[in-house]
């Protein structure tokens, strides 16, 4: 691998990271119930790829088996479950507390994959401990605020993404990009479509300045985003791009900083070190050998 194609690789993974960041600022600005907003967020981004997917991958899309075809419907099931947490916790913490704990599931994955899979080293044993305790230590400093709600909202999102992430790397081995992700996106959408309905929050009408909002968090984080996102996979391992997306908490909070005045707290800090440095440990074993599994945010 040329030195110049790994550096341009840094570059693109921190201008993606950048455009995930934007995702907390949009839902911060929204008035729109979380349900809403996270349905709009991927009915917006399935409509965006399903002309590359139908063109490229129809035949593929057509000829799923009926068993990857359900495994498909149940991950896109949990990664609404991620959007519904994420979206919760933004609307009822800090953005800092939120991007932090959400970007947290590697921590996460170390731990189904130990009790799963049965993979595990001393780097990953204490990772997961350190990172943990940085969890605690932000939590701990929301006690006695409304914040502790959205921490545990965030919290659950960044687990109900480390299942997303198994899950991917199961299906991901057999089944092409473009297959997997309008299927995904496609069942997300739908879940989070019907969870409004059920739960009786209003799809519409919404005004335009909220549309907007929802267009925005479909083609900055979700397609530029992951597009950069995906061709840095190509050339980074684990380790660095698991530690560099915690850049989103950062570039968030700046933000947040300039428009909502949102100071983070010392515990903030303390925290995020923490699972800075336990995530580092926790995906040290397998940065030699492996790519870091996508997930979103």
């Amino acid at each position: 691998m040329a030195a110049m194609d790994k550096r341009n690789a840094y570059l693109v993974l921190v201008l993606a990271v950048f455009c995930f960041s934007f995702s907390s600022i949009f839902i911060r600005l929204s008035d729109a119930p979380a349900p809403a907003i996270a349905a709009y967020r991927m009915v917006f981004a399935t409509l965006l790829i399903a002309p590359f997917a139908l063109a490229r991958s129809g035949r593929r899309i057509a000829a799923l088996k009926g068993s990857d075809s359900w495994f498909l419907v149940a991950t896109g099931c949990v990664l609404a479950l991620h959007f519904l947490f994420f979206v919760s916790a933004v609307q009822n913490t800090t953005v800092a507390s939120a991007t932090i704990l959400i970007n947290c599931h590697p921590i996460f994955v170390v731990v189904l994959a130990f009790v799963l899979l049965h993979e595990g080293s001393k780097y990953t044993t204490a990772g997961a401990l350190i990172g943990m305790a940085g969890i605690v230590v932000i939590s701990i400093g929301d006690l006695g605020t409304g914040n502790i709600v959205g921490d545990v909202l965030a919290i659950m999102g960044a687990a109900m993404e480390a299942v997303y992430i198994i899950m991917t790397r199961v299906m991901r081995r057999k089944i092409d990009i473009l297959t997997f992700v309008f299927m995904v996106n496609g069942a997300c959408a739908l879940f989070l479509v019907l969870v409004c309905l059920f739960s009786g929050v209003p799809l519409w009408p919404y005004s335009e300045r909220e549309l907007m909002l929802f267009l925005g968090m479909a083609i900055i984080p979700a397609a530029i985003g992951y597009t950069l996102y995906n061709y840095s996979l190509k050339y980074l391992m684990a380790p660095q791009v698991s530690v560099i997306q915690l850049l989103e908490a950062l570039f968030a909070s700046a933000m947040a900083v300039l428009l909502f005045a949102e100071i983070p707290s010392i515990s903030i800090f303390a925290g995020a070190a923490l699972i800075l440095l336990g995530i580092y440990l926790a995906v040290k074993a397998y940065g030699k050998s492996e790519k870091v599994a996508t997930g979103p945010a």
